[in-house]
C-alpha cells in the first residue's frame, strides 16, 4: 500500500474540516447576534442614560436658577464659572459675557479674611456661616452670608467650589433698629413709674423696676409667684371673666380697680390696665399689665367728695342765711323807709330846705341799702345751678329788654353792631349776665356822646361776646380786682360793687372765660365766652 494519503482520508478530513468550520461559523453568528443585541441594548441604556442627565440637569439648572438666594460656582482659583440669576442681581456681573475672579469681590477690610476661609474650605472640604462685605460692580457695598462647599472629582482632587450667597444687609440693618429700639423699650421700661408685668395664664414671666418696688419684692422673688398669690382672692375672682375673655380673643384689653398683697403683707389699690400678647398666628401667647398705685389718689378723692359735700352744706347754708338776713334787714328798711315818707308828708311844710335835703339824703341811702341787700341775693344765687332753666334763648330780644329796663342816659347810646346769635341758657342769669356789664358801661361814662356797642364771634364750640363803651377807661392794676365782691372802680350811687362780681360766677357757672381790654380815657370792652 502506497505511504500517500488514500482519498477516502483526504475526504474524511475535509469533511471534518467543513463541520468545524460550520461550527466555528455557528459560534461566530451567535456571538456576533448576542454583540449586536448588547450593542442595541447599551445604545438604548445610554440614551436612556443621556435622557436621565439631560432631566437632571435641567432640574437642577431649574432650581439653581429659581433659588431665592445667589449661586456661585468658581473653579480652585476663584474664577467664577456661573451664577443664577440672583447671583447676577446681587453682584451686578454676568459670567456668560465677563471675566469675573471672586477676590476682586471682597472687601479690602476683610481680604484676609476672606483669603483665610478659602483656605479652611479646600482643607476641610465646606464652612458655614461665613459673613463678610462685598463690593457689586456698581460700587455698592453689601453683607453677605455664605455656606459652601468643594467639588471633587473621581480622583478626589478638589477642581471646583459652590456656595449658597444671601444678602443679609438689610436684615443686619433692620436687626441693628430693632436692638436698638429693644434698648430704648427696656429702658422705658425699667425706668417708668407703672408697674409692668408679663404674665403666661397667671405665671409671672417678668416685671419692671417699679412694680418689684411697689410689692417691695427683689425680681428674683417677684418671679416664683404667680398672679393669684398677689391679688386679694374676691378681686382675682372677679377679674377672672374678663381675663378669660381676653384669652379667647373676645376682647383686647380691660381696666380693673384691684388690689395687690406686698412681701410685707400691706395692701394698696392700683388701677391695673391689662392687655394680650399675641403670636404670629394671634393666639394670645402672654399678658401684660400696667400698675399705678392709686391709694393716695383714692384717699385725696374720699377727702374731695367728703369737702364737696360740707361745701355744699356750707354753701346752702350760707345761701340760706342770705335770704334769712336779707328778709331780717329788708323789713327794717321798708318801715324806715315808710317812717320817712309820713315825716315827709306831716311835716313838709316845717322841713324847709336843710330838713328836706336831709330826707333825700336818706331816701337815697334807703334805696342803695335796699340794692345793696338785692345784689347780696343775686350774688348768692348766681352759681346755684339747682335753679337753672336750660332754654333758646334770642340775645338780641335779651339786649331789648334790658335797655327798655335800665336807666340810661340821653346822650349814651346801647346797641348791638350786628344780629346777635340764639344760645341755650337760663334767661335770667344771662340776663344778668349782659345787663350788669352793660349798667357798668352806662354808669362810667364821661363823653358828650356815650357809646355802648354789643358784639359776638362764633368759635368753633363757643361764642365769644364783647361789650365796648368809651367811657373813662380802667387801669390794668384793677382788670383782675374789678370782678371781686364789694370792688368797685370809684364810688358811684349806681354802683354797689357787685355787679362785676355777679358777672363771674354767671360765666364761671356756664364754664366760660371773662375778661376785659381797656385803656385810661378811651374806653374798656369786656369779653366773655359761652359755651354754643
Amino acid at each position: 500500500m502506497s505511504k500517500t494519503t488514500s482519498p477516502d482520508i483526504f475526504q474524511k478530513a475535509l469533511l471534518r474540516e467543513r463541520a468545524a468550520r460550520k461550527q466555528a461559523e455557528k459560534i461566530l453568528e451567535d456571538k456576533s447576534l448576542e454583540l449586536y443585541q448588547l450593542t442595541q441594548a447599551l445604545k438604548t441604556a445610554n440614551e436612556k442614560l443621556k435622557n436621565q442627565v439631560y432631566i437632571k440637569n435641567s432640574e437642577l439648572n431649574g432650581v439653581f436658577q429659581n433659588l431665592v438666594d445667589a449661586y456661585v460656582l468658581m473653579d480652585i482659583y476663584g474664577n467664577v464659572m456661573s451664577m443664577n440669576a440672583a447671583a447676577i442681581n446681587l453682584f451686578g456681573y454676568d459670567p456668560k459675557t465677563e471675566n469675573l475672579n471672586a477676590t476682586h469681590l471682597v472687601h479690602k477690610e476683610d481680604y484676609l479674611y476672606a483669603i483665610n476661609s478659602f483656605k479652611r474650605l479646600l482643607a476641610e472640604g465646606r464652612f458655614l456661616n461665613y459673613q463678610a462685605r462685598i463690593y457689586t460692580k456698581n460700587k455698592g457695598i453689601r453683607t453677605v452670608h455664605i455656606n459652601a462647599s468643594i467639588i471633587k472629582d473621581s480622583n478626589n482632587k478638589p477642581i471646583a467650589a459652590q456656595g449658597i450667597v444671601r444678602d443679609i444687609t438689610l436684615e443686619l440693618k433692620q436687626q441693628s433698629i430693632f436692638d436698638e429700639q429693644k434698648k430704648q423699650l427696656t429702658a422705658i421700661v425699667e425706668n417708668s413709674s407703672l408697674g409692668i408685668v408679663l404674665s403666661r395664664f397667671g405665671e409671672i414671666i417678668q416685671t419692671n423696676r417699679a412694680f418689684q418696688n411697689l410689692l417691695g419684692y427683689t425680681k428674683e422673688e417677684i418671679e416664683t409667684k404667680r398672679v393669684a398669690d398677689i391679688s386679694i382672692a374676691e378681686e382675682y375672682l372677679q377679674s377672672s371673666k374678663k381675663l378669660e375673655q381676653l384669652n379667647n380673643g373676645e376682647i383686647d384689653s380691660f381696666k380693673v380697680n384691684k388690689r395687690y398683697r406686698k412681701k410685707d403683707g400691706g395692701i394698696f389699690w392700683a388701677k391695673t390696665s391689662i392687655a394680650g400678647v399675641k403670636d404670629s398666628t394671634g393666639q394670645i401667647k402672654y399678658q401684660v399689665a400696667l400698675v399705678e398705685d392709686i391709694t393716695e389718689q383714692l384717699d385725696l378723692e374720699k377727702q374731695r367728695e367728703e369737702l364737696l359735700q360740707t361745701l355744699e352744706k356750707s354753701n346752702q347754708e350760707l345761701n340760706d342765711y342770705a335770704h334769712i338776713v336779707s328778709h331780717d334787714l329788708k323789713s327794717p328798711l321798708r318801715s324806715i323807709n315808710a317812717l320817712v315818707h309820713w315825716i315827709k308828708e306831716d311835716y313838709h311844710e316845717a322841713l324847709e330846705g336843710n330838713g328836706l335835703e336831709n330826707i333825700s339824703l336818706i331816701e337815697k341811702t334807703l334805696e342803695k341799702m335796699e340794692s345793696l341787700i338785692s345784689g347780696i341775693l343775686s350774688y348768692s344765687g348766681a352759681s346755684n345751678k339747682e335753679t337753672l332753666n336750660n332754654e333758646l334763648l334770642d340775645v338780641n330780644s335779651i339786649i331789648i329788654d334790658i335797655i327798655n329796663t335800665i336807666y340810661i342816659p340821653k346822650h349814651v347810646t346801647v346797641s348791638a353792631k350786628k344780629q346777635l346769635p340764639s344760645i341755650r341758657g337760663d334767661r335770667t342769669r344771662i340776663q344778668q349776665l349782659f345787663q350788669n356789664i352793660i349798667s357798668n358801661a352806662v354808669n362810667y361814662i364821661d363823653k358828650e356822646k356815650g357809646i355802648v356797642t354789643v358784639d359776638y364771634e362764633d368759635k368753633d364750640s363757643y361764642y365769644m361776646f364783647s361789650i365796648q363803651d368809651n367811657g373813662i377807661g380802667i387801669k390794668k392794676e384793677y382788670h383782675e380786682k374789678i370782678f371781686k365782691i364789694f370792688q368797685s372802680l370809684r364810688k358811684s350811687e349806681h354802683s354797689t360793687g357787685i355787679g362785676l362780681s355777679i358777672v363771674k360766677k354767671i360765666v364761671d357757672l356756664y364754664e366760660g372765660d371773662v375778661w376785659l381790654e381797656s385803656e385810661e380815657g378811651k374806653g374798656t370792652t369786656f369779653f366773655f365766652t359761652l359755651k354754643k
